[in-house]
């Protein structure tokens, strides 16, 4: 980051001459980059007035004649809250953030362009129906409407001497491509199993790789849960170095970026009228996606001639993404399907790549990637029938890995799947608008205002000829091609079940019965069986029990590993009162509890203790992150007898036994937290103090100078296994970077009694007061109301036709 932090030095010390130089009134001028929310503004391109009313908690209630006005008017409210954000994400999309941050992006972009993102959002464009084409191009005229009134920029825009281009259709489409690259990491998958094959077999690879548990709950309940049988395997090989570098690549991306987090994952849950006090339906959801200020949310409400939605949007798309309009309501989880593929091919010095036993010609695209501070940079993307060719990003790669991924397909028409969802009025039209679903594949819950509750899984997933896309296959042979997509009426769904309730944590979707194969990992069953642990305690559920579930933070995975981590030796005092306070707790990991600290060290000293032996560096710098594959893969060990990955394999002349290595894990777990806490004493500990949700700012947390001003921390409870999701990312202490991004309750009885909220503010703007007004209520597990019908206090502006 040594350019970023040269051009941001040198801005800062412009933005404070400018301060200084101004006094009050350089203050008073860069406060002239909030929006204005009262009054009215003359503007192009609307049939009519556009009525923006901003209620008591920043969420703007947009009305308008018709469904291209309303989206114009969210175009316009985007802009006015969120156009840092909304460059910086279209920048990512089009692999152009080395133009504003110089050569520390330049590999982050070399990546994305040739994955090509914005190519296939160009094609899902050019193949888009009419009517879907102009409420993208009425939702970029709202963007540049309010580009046109010539406002003062937000502050990263005047540290970093950036001016926004006119927002393009494309662009939309670009970001809603990204969110699919968020949730798809399977290719990720892939790259891991490789190279634990390769270091300690495939045996032992797939037992820290397990798809899920047996014991472990179905979305869709059926008698068998063991993962099924795969077809003819494939026997390429791929180097663990390529592999290694692939994923490094892939870290370095997220942390450029916020995109591509393999600890994202999602709740929902819908409760139907037997169940509840009101007699109707509840649907609830909680999206688990990365940190971030501002929120990758936007709370709003949209109301044309056929559109009338109030829920959570992304700044950038012209769609309610998550909430309910008069009718239906519905919440969305990751599926973790298996759309991704890496192809190994065997391409020669003319570009032509072998496909059964003939030679095809490699497709070549320059792409120019115009660098901050240096040469512009030209780069030639290999494609092939099977995509582009990834590993070209590595100097000197050994293999050539090709990628097939559902979401480059030439047709997606994914956008107007959720245009339609916004005006579906039963489930009916709403599995009518899913058939357009593409990527990513996500679990839909429904709920309607009749009574009625729902479950589907819509999305492209393949058929594969051979295989079940664990591992890297040939592409000289079409052993192992794409062969089509399951049909949409053959997906995962189900209709009022008979329980009367629908759970959904990116746990496993279907049983072996299931005719296709949807992907081969899923979360560990942890969350999924708290959900339907409390739905099941109580016969009348009402808001305020979603909302307790919501803040749950009781870990299913302590509870069932305490009994045998209790039984140990202490090999000291500390480790005897430790023990003590582990024996009096069950399980719950709030932010004051001492227990859950050292039950938290302990248990990250015991994955290191039974598996870095094993896997050396690779457990430090991979799988110690991937926190589904090693706690299923520990329950294994300690709850289902495999103890032979106890036995440290770097020493020959002995044989550890589970009680000797978990006593070496309580004392060293013990010493870590001890350091982190700063005390000793480890009844004085609170697993807050070193437990905190960081919220970081794109790019300003990477720059010191800046990084209090722009960046949220707040102190948390919960693990990565508890309702209220807070997962650590080890290689930074105990910090949380993935969180629950968005909440909501919809009470389908009376619609006005629905809450919502997401992580910090409406605002992206640092010198607003709502830039993270939120965050408070967000940890305490509060909301706000989702005011839906009836009159809407508050600011009012309108948007008038010049």
């Amino acid at each position: 980051m040594r350019l970023l932090i040269r051009i941001v030095s040198w801005a800062i010390l412009l933005l404070i001459g400018v301060l200084i130089i101004g006094g009050g009134g350089g203050y008073l001028w860069l406060r002239r980059s909030l929006p204005q929310t009262n009054g009215e503004i003359r503007v192009t391109g609307i049939s009519g007035p556009v009525t923006i009313v901003r209620d008591t908690d920043g969420i703007p209630h947009i009305t308008g004649a018709t469904d291209t006005d309303a989206v114009f008017g969210l175009g316009f409210v985007h802009a006015q809250e969120r156009l840092w954000q909304m460059e910086v994400q279209r920048r990512i999309g089009h692999g152009r953030l080395s133009e504003i941050f110089g050569e520390t992006t330049l590999r982050t972009d070399t990546f994305l362009r040739t994955l090509g993102v914005a190519r296939a959002a160009q094609q899902a464009l050019a193949n888009l129906d009419r009517a879907t084409v102009d409420l993208l191009t009425a939702y970029a005229a709202g963007v540049n409407a309010f580009l046109a009134t010539n406002p003062v920029l937000p502050p990263e825009f005047l540290i970093l001497g950036v001016q926004p281009e006119p927002w393009q259709p494309v662009d939309s489409l670009v970001w809603a491509k990204m969110m699919a690259w968020d949730l798809g990491g399977n290719w990720n998958n892939e790259l891991m199993r490789a190279t634990l094959t390769a270091k300690i077999g495939a045996e032992d690879a797939a037992f820290l790789m397990p798809s899920y548990t047996a014991d472990g709950p179905l979305i869709l309940p059926t008698s068998a849960a063991a993962p099924a049988p795969s077809a003819h395997e494939a026997t390429v090989t791929i180097q663990p170095a390529t592999a290694q570098r692939l994923l490094d690549l892939a870290e370095e991306m997220l942390f450029i970026t916020g995109v591509g987090d393999q600890l994202a994952g999602s709740n929902n849950w819908v409760i139907g009228g037997s169940r509840t006090a009101s007699g109707k339906p509840l649907l609830v959801n909680d999206p688990h996606l990365a940190n971030r200020i501002p929120s990758i949310w936007f709370l709003a409400h949209i109301k044309g001639d056929t559109i009338n939605a109030i829920g959570s949007t992304f700044p950038g798309l012209p769609v309610v993404v998550i909430g309910h309009n008069e009718r239906i309501a519905w919440g969305v989880t990751n599926t973790d399907p298996d759309v991704q593929d890496l192809y190994v091919e065997r391409i020669d010095a003319q570009n032509y790549v072998e496909y059964n036993g003939t030679r095809e010609p490699v497709t070549l695209i320059n792409e120019v990637i115009p660098v901050k501070g240096s040469d512009p940079v030209t780069l030639t993307v290999r494609i092939t029938r099977h995509g582009p060719v990834i590993s070209d990003v590595l100097p000197d790669a050994k293999e050539t890995l090709a990628f097939r991924w559902t979401a480059l397909d030439n047709r997606d028409t994914t956008i107007r799947a959720f245009i339609n969802l916004n005006r579906a009025k039963n489930w009916t039209e709403f599995t009518a608008a899913l058939r357009d679903y593409k990527a990513p594949m996500q679990n839909f819950v429904y709920a309607d205002v009749d009574g009625n509750i729902g479950f589907y899984a819509p999305g492209s997933v393949p058929i594969r000829r051979n295989g079940d896309g664990r591992m890297p296959v040939p592409g000289w042979t079409d052993e192992f091609e794409w062969i089509g997509y399951i049909p949409f009426e053959d997906l995962p769904h189900v209709y009022n079940p008979p329980q009367d309730y629908i759970v959904t944590a990116n746990n496993r979707v279907v049983g072996d019965d299931y005719p296709y194969l949807l992907g081969t990992s899923w979360a560990a069953p942890f969350r999924a069986q708290r959900i339907i642990e409390l739905i099941e305690q109580k016969s009348s559920l009402t808001i305020a029990d979603m909302r307790l579930m919501l803040s749950d933070v009781l870990s299913i995975q302590a509870r069932e590993l305490l009994p045998i981590l209790r039984d140990v030796t202490p090999a000291g005092p500390r480790e005897t009162v430790a023990l003590e306070l582990l024996r009096n707790w069950d399980g719950t990991m709030t932010g004051d509890s001492p227990a859950a600290a050292i039950y938290q060290g302990y248990y990250n000293a015991v994955l290191e203790e039974v598996f870095a032996d094993e896997l050396r560096d690779f457990f430090a710098a991979t799988y110690r992150h991937r926190h589904n594959f090693a706690a299923m893969a520990l329950r294994q060990v300690l709850l289902e007898g495999h103890y032979d990955w106890c036995d440290n394999v770097t020493t020959i002349d002995t044989n550890e036994d589970c009680a000797t290595v978990l006593a070496t894990a309580l004392r060293r777990g013990l010493d870590a937290m001890a350091t982190a806490q700063g005390e000793q004493d480890p009844t004085r500990w609170r697993w807050d103090r070193v437990h905190q949700a960081v919220f970081p700012h794109n790019p300003f947390s990477q720059v010191g100078a800046l990084r209090g001003i722009f960046e949220r921390r707040i102190p948390t409870g919960g693990d990565g296994f508890t309702i209220n999701v807070a997962p650590l990312r080890l290689n930074e202490g105990y910090l949380q970077y993935n969180a629950p991004s968005y909440r909501q309750i919809i009470d389908l009885g009376d619609l006005n009694a629905s809450r919502f909220i997401h992580t910090t503010g409406q605002s992206g703007n640092v010198l607003s007061n709502r830039y993270s007004d939120y965050l408070a209520l967000w940890q305490r597990g509060e909301d706000v109301p989702m005011r839906f019908s009836g009159e809407i206090e508050g600011e009012r502006l309108v948007l008038r036709p010049k």
